[in-house]
């Protein structure tokens, strides 16, 4: 009764969700038919598998895959899972927050490193891709010099645009399926409603800004009423039921699709140890096979920044138990005693040694009930592989490649690999959007690398590869500018406008400075001259009293001199008066070159001159720095959004539907196999 009222009460408002359409037939990439008449072939019957740990990134446009393999004439079944046994992101070291939960940006500084795969959202054109240290030193930034110590430069200047993650501010690391929706669901929405108004205000047409803020209203909407009607309590659960309106949102339903959590998929008892996905564990477990399956473990991670299993501890296995209550944990065996390495370790006594999955899994369940039993990153994946075939973006799980090396391993060792081929998913995200009839309002970095403030979808769609080209370009010949005049000259190339006034200002100064700086120039010459000079009446005066001692003392002292031997001291005690008074003469005519140095540095002219070519050499360095975070922003950072665009943002920029077909016309798929090589 509750949601028929909602339905009517929104209904008046104008605020329903747009209604459910038909997917007309479509032209699909060549790549989408031959990719499916082979999964036919070496997959036949088996389920798509798509996992994400937050279903408000790009997880949901996987929801093409079933309507993409109707239109080739063929059927799939899709598994579409909230990943909610890792980790939930957690507070940077040396931040402070009041909160339990805060909205963090990604940038090379106080956030460097940090992560939020739960709870990550991106606004349209955004992604997670700060401008690191390297991309600055590469294009001869120096950003220490230009912050002076302040970190608040530092952060701004290398921030990810249009990104923000949430963490979690406790000291109790946390898996997904443990936070509760209640304790996180307002973090979520102001960051969620973040990403939404600065979408939005990228629509600059009047009508169709106006739909985009409706369709940003339903949005919003749909958060707080899946939140009302979910039975779950967890982040996990409640993602779970909002997955499959996402999918309903874009396809119009959720037809073959089946939507699940990875503790359910990984539960882990004794009536599941017999599933084919815990077979791979068996191979660590088995004598028969565990010093091999340890050995091509960490054979395929040596050269990785994965850690090998002895970095967990004796008779680890790269394998985590997801204790309810107690969060997750390595797993380590010994013949005596099973360690859970949760947050405070579980240890269990054996009576005999377990040698196989089922063997865990009577002894996990004795001792802790109902657990899930996860694959470390590659194993995780060889688990699944066995009964799915995984659904990957391109360039998403950077640990596929691991994975095979592992399983090749194995298999020249004898032992054979189960494991269906990877579907990867390819996006043409903004060539999608010659089909819309939107224009945008383009945020500020990305104005001067395009060149308008204002562009259409077409535009953009035709642009953007060119326009990143461009700024490819720019970041190497700004690199190689490494004087200021050659700096400037650059930036009047990449930008302009005032930039040739400075570059000519800039030369002007220089000719006014330089015949000052060359009688500066003199004078330190003549300086270093005079020192010299100096050092060597020094030397000479010491080398003339030591030779006048050594004369006294041999010819002279105790004995009646011979008048050569008489003669001789005179001489030396007359070349030391000379010394004296060179000496004086020289420190005489070190203070007039002092004083002149004095008199032609401190000429107002000069003063002036030297002052504004430090104005404009930061002026400089300030714009280089604006440029190479906007050439990264427009290069690597579209790239990456391009590949792994929010679901989302198609509902709000292009709410009849136009976008999202373009796109499906435009996805390239691929199998990628986990055994053997590539081709």
């Amino acid at each position: 009764m509750l949601r028929e009222w909602k339905y009517l009460i929104r209904s008046a408002f104008g605020i329903l969700p747009p209604p459910r359409r038909r997917i007309h037939e479509l032209e699909l990439h060549p790549s989408v038919s031959e990719t499916f008449e082979r999964l036919e072939r070496e997959a036949p019957g088996v389920p798509l598998l798509a996992l994400g740990q937050t279903v408000l990134w790009d997880e949901p446009l996987k929801a093409a895959l079933p309507v993409l393999a109707e239109q080739a004439g063929r059927k799939v079944s899709l598994v579409a899972g909230v990943h909610d046994t890792d980790y939930f992101a957690k507070l940077p070291g040396g931040l402070a927050a009041g909160a339990r939960f805060v909205a963090l940006p990604h940038n090379d500084g106080s956030t460097r490193g940090f992560w939020s795969a739960a709870g990550e959202f991106s606004a349209l054109f955004g992604s997670e891709t700060p401008v690191t240290r390297e991309d600055f030193v590469r294009a001869g930034v120096s950003l220490d010099r230009i912050a002076r110590g302040n970190p608040t430069v530092t952060n701004e200047a290398t921030e990810a645009w249009g990104w923000r993650g949430i963490a979690l501010n406790d000291a109790r690391p946390r898996v997904t399926g443990e936070i509760a929706v209640s304790e996180v669901f307002e973090c979520l929405q102001d960051t969620f409603r973040w990403a939404l108004d600065m979408t939005v205000d990228c629509l600059c047409e009047p009508e169709q800004r106006a739909e985009g803020e409706r369709a940003a209203e339903r949005l919003q909407a749909l958060l707080r009423d899946v939140r009302e009607t979910c039975k779950g309590q967890t982040l996990a659960e409640y993602y779970e039921c909002l997955l499959p309106e996402l999918h309903r949102l874009l396809t119009g339903d959720g037809r073959s699709t089946t939507f699940v959590r990875t503790s359910k998929l990984l539960r882990f008892t004794r009536e599941t140890a017999s599933l084919p996905r815990f077979a791979f564990v068996d191979l660590f477990l088995n004598p028969k096979t565990a010093a091999a399956a340890r050995d091509a473990y960490n054979a395929a991670v040596a050269a990785s920044e994965t850690y090998t299993l002895d970095r967990f501890g004796v008779g680890a296995i790269p394998f985590d138990l997801v204790i309810p209550g107690e969060g997750r944990g390595t797993v380590r065996l010994t013949k005596k005693a099973l360690v859970v390495m949760t947050p405070n370790p579980k240890f269990v006594s054996l009576e005999t040694p377990v040698e196989s999955v089922q063997d865990l899994a009577d002894v996990v369940e004795e001792a802790f009930g109902t657990c899930a039993l996860v694959g470390k990153a590659l194993t995780l994946i060889s688990m699944l592989s066995a009964e799915y075939v995984f659904a990957f973006h391109e360039t998403a799980s950077p640990y596929v490649s691991l994975t095979r090396r592992m399983h090749n391993i194995l298999r020249k060792s004898g032992i054979k690999v189960n494991a269906y081929p990877i579907l990867r998913v390819a996006h043409e995200t903004w060539d999608s959007l010659d089909a819309t009839d939107r224009w945008f309002s383009l945020p500020e970095p990305f104005r001067r690398p395009f060149g308008a403030e204002h562009l259409s979808g077409h535009s953009l769609a035709k642009s953007w590869r060119c326009v990143a080209g461009e700024e490819m370009e720019n970041l190497r010949v700004l690199g190689a500018a490494r004087s200021p005049s050659a700096l400037i000259h650059t930036l009047h190339r990449i930008k302009g406008g005032r930039w040739e006034t400075l570059a000519a200002e800039y030369e002007s100064v220089g000719q006014t400075v330089r015949p000052i700086q060359a009688e500066v120039k003199r004078v330190r010459k003549n300086l270093a001259g005079v020192y010299d000079r100096l050092r060597g009446v020094k030397r000479e005066w010491q080398e003339t009293e030591r030779a006048q001692g050594e004369h006294f003392r041999s010819r002279i002292f105790g004995r009646t001199p011979a008048a050569k031997d008489v003669s001789k001291r005179e001489e030396f005690a007359a070349k030391i008066v000379a010394l004296r008074d060179e000496r004086r003469q020289m420190r005489a005519r070190l203070r007039e070159l002092w004083a002149k140095q004095e008199r032609t540095a401190g000429i107002a002219e000069r003063r002036e001159a030297r002052g504004r070519r430090r104005e404009i050499e930061r002026e400089a360095e300030l714009a280089r720095l604006r440029v190479v975070r906007e050439g990264v922003i427009v290069t690597r950072g579209l790239a990456r959004a391009n590949r792994r665009p929010s679901a989302w943002w198609l509902a709000v920029v292009s709410p009849d539907g136009a976008w999202f077909r373009r796109m499906m016309e435009k996805m390239e798929l691929r199998l990628e196999p986990l055994v053997g090589e590539l081709k």
